[in-house]
């Protein structure tokens, strides 16, 4: 047998070793975090975790862009607070729809509206232009202060997979879900995420970049 041979075996040995430590490399983050929320908390403390743009409806029908320049929303608020939701949900977005009404109204009382926007997007592709209306009627949420949105589902999925958000069916007609609340700037960076017990310090960090971030 040649040398070449001989050596073959292990050079695609040494080929599949460099590429499972690439994709490890890739997956933990720089060999950083083990697992996928460790892994989430390490991209957004180095602000490598975004939204890609998104092409949504709202309550009202309107198209919109979101998440990137150039859009029919226009330049859009400096910063955005996100959750995700499905109308249909009873608990997890009803506790969400309250906060976000309360979060509303303080947008208002200290001036931010247009430099703080919030966005509850539908992961639901049963979710209708009525159904999104009835929920943003039920917490009084107002366009363009409050975004109730969904987008077609591809669009929707490749969001909840670049962004690392979770929701799962259930098997009796709902998701199971996460309740975090996202602090975005207008590209799509997410800039820190919060539990929904929490949604005031989601509040305290927007009006922090609002503030800070040029007209």
């Amino acid at each position: 047998m040649s040398r070449r041979a001989a050596a073959g075996p292990w050079l695609a040995l040494a080929a599949v070793l460099l590429l499972g430590g690439a994709a490890l490399y890739q997956l933990t983050a720089g060999l950083s975090a083990w697992t996928l929320d460790q892994r989430r908390e390490t991209r957004i403390a180095r602000q490598t975790l975004r939204l890609p743009a998104l092409d949504v409806r709202n309550q009202h029908g309107r198209p919109l862009r979101l998440f990137g320049a150039g859009g029919a929303a226009g330049p859009g608020p400096a910063v955005h607070i996100v959750d995700f939701i499905y109308t249909r949900c009873p608990t997890v977005c009803r506790a969400l729809g309250a906060e976000f009404a309360q979060l509303s109204r303080q947008v208002e009382a200290d001036g931010m509206a247009g430099r703080i926007g919030l966005v509850s997007l539908s992961f639901d592709p049963r979710d209708t232009v009525g159904d999104l209306l009835g929920y943003a009627g039920t917490y009084q949420a107002r366009a363009p202060g409050w975004q109730v949105a969904a987008a077609a589902p591809d669009a929707m999925a490749d969001l909840l997979h670049q962004a690392e958000v979770i929701a799962i069916a259930d098997g009796l007609g709902g998701f199971e879900h996460n309740g975090g609340l996202h602090v975005v700037d207008a590209g799509g960076r997410v800039l820190s995420v919060h539990p929904l017990e929490d949604f005031q310090q989601a509040y305290a960090a927007a009006l922090a970049h609002a503030r800070g971030a040029r007209p």
